[in-house]
């Protein structure tokens, strides 16, 4: 019988739950042996999904267990809480491969501590950035390589998710960090690096949510090493249908992508339209386990250093918003 990777999960709620099914999928390659969750219910439940040992606290899990992988799904702000060390660097201690779900820190020092631990170790690694793998991603980049990009508008407007720690910065990291990050990462994909950032946040729309205290509503200015220009809008007040995607304009063409969704590229004389129509994210975990049992890091689209330079354009985007639009410059 081949190898299989042996893997422990780190959270088992909602996200983490969109990994489980996929692994159902993947039982030839991957057996989930060790789940972790403060919730009892949620972490009984889980175990019993596949028969793994259930974890009330991930350091003993780690102690205890002899895991390939980890997967760490949790909020924003667990990922290094004071006095446990880092869930990841433990991991990497151990010699554990890591995925990371988005975002991976609210740090970039933490954030860069695990790279180089990763790095270090010689470790396969990513984090949770799916779109990259839908198989309109490379059709997309292909057709804007031949372009003469001017600038586009990101967007993620809709409503407020229900989880506790979205609503107050100091534990999501606001909007533009916890969810807006895939049209962030998504730009990065088909535009190249960040230079600079500036922007603009704006509260007192939402006036009935308790214990709210991040923006309803921002605008990020972005200027690209190459030249295009952008600006990613995000909203989170909107009970009348929302938008995520990017509007792209360049000279004699432009491209709408509406995220998980498909593109419209637009010329003079020629549109094509593409339905994204592959499984992305049984994609992402599947190519996540090839790349440990191949021993092969390439293949994987969307690595932990690529999570890491997103988490930096968003952190430069909060602190833009909390200094007056002041212009941050990246390295």
């Amino acid at each position: 019988m081949a190898k299989k990777v042996k893997v422990g999960f780190i959270g088992c709620g909602g996200i983490a739950g969109y990994h489980f099914g996929h692994f159902e999928k993947l039982t030839d390659r991957a057996q989930v042996t060790a789940v972790c969750d403060l919730v009892d219910e949620r972490v009984k439940k889980t175990a019993d999904r596949f028969k793994a040992t259930p974890y009330a606290d991930w350091r003993e899990m780690l102690a205890k267990e002899k895991l390939d992988a980890v997967y760490v799904c949790v909020e924003p702000c667990a990922h290094e809480k004071k006095g446990t060390g880092g869930m990841e660097l433990a991991a990497i201690e151990k010699g554990c491969h890591l995925f990371v779900e988005k975002p991976v820190a609210m740090s970039m020092a933490y954030a860069k501590k695990v790279q180089a631990g990763l790095k270090k170790n010689k470790l396969i690694n990513a984090a949770g950035f799916q779109d990259r793998y839908q198989d309109i991603a490379p059709r997309m980049k292909g057709w804007l390589a031949t372009k003469d990009v001017a600038f586009f508008n990101g967007y993620w407007v809709g409503g407020m998710p229900g989880v506790w720690w979205w609503r107050r910065r100091e534990t999501s990291g606001g909007q533009a960090v916890e969810q807006t990050i895939h049209i962030f990462d998504m730009a990065r994909y088909l535009f190249g690096e960040v230079t600079a950032v500036q922007a603009f946040g704006r509260r007192g729309v939402i006036r009935d949510v308790e214990n709210y205290d991040t923006e309803d509503a921002s605008a990020v200015n972005l200027q690209f090493a190459n030249g295009v220009i952008g600006t990613i809008y995000s909203g989170c007040f909107t009970k009348c249908g929302g938008k995520c995607g990017i509007d792209i304009y360049c000279k004699d063409a432009r491209l709408d992508y509406t995220e998980r969704v498909g593109f419209k590229a637009i010329e003079p004389n020629l549109t094509i339209e593409m339905k994204t129509g592959n499984d992305y994210g049984q994609e992402e975990d599947d190519t996540f386990i090839d790349a440990i049992l191949d021993g092969d890091q390439s293949l994987v689209l969307s690595p932990y250093s690529e999570a890491v330079r997103d988490l930096q354009v968003v952190l430069a985007a909060n602190e833009s918003m909390d200094n007056g639009g002041k212009v941050v410059a990246l390295k």
